[in-house]
């Protein structure tokens, strides 16, 4: 049985690499954050993700209310996140 961690749970990692470019993209193009969001921990916890991508590390990132969520919204663009968000559950294998 797989581990919940495990990088060979991913649905598609290739395309779940590609989402995490986007996102950490938008991160870097963005805001700083404010109260709840803030814009270098979202960056350090996508390259981690990155560095070392399972799906416990990057279902960490789309957390609700989650750091990179928090950012998102407090610079405008929680819907693009979502769309992200959902991309990249569909790339794990989360939702269909």
């Amino acid at each position: 049985m797989d581990q919940p961690n495990s990088t060979i749970c991913i649905k598609d990692l290739a395309l779940a690499v590609e989402i995490l470019l986007e996102l950490r993209d938008r991160v870097a193009a963005g805001g700083e954050g404010g109260l709840y969001g803030d814009k270098e921990l979202a960056l350090r916890e996508i390259n981690a993700a990155m560095a070392s991508p399972s799906q416990g590390s990057i279902g960490y990132l789309l957390l609700a209310t989650g750091n990179l969520q928090e950012l998102a919204m407090e610079c405008g663009w929680g819907t693009e996140f979502n769309v992200l968000s959902a991309r990249l559950e569909r790339a794990l294998g989360i939702t269909k």
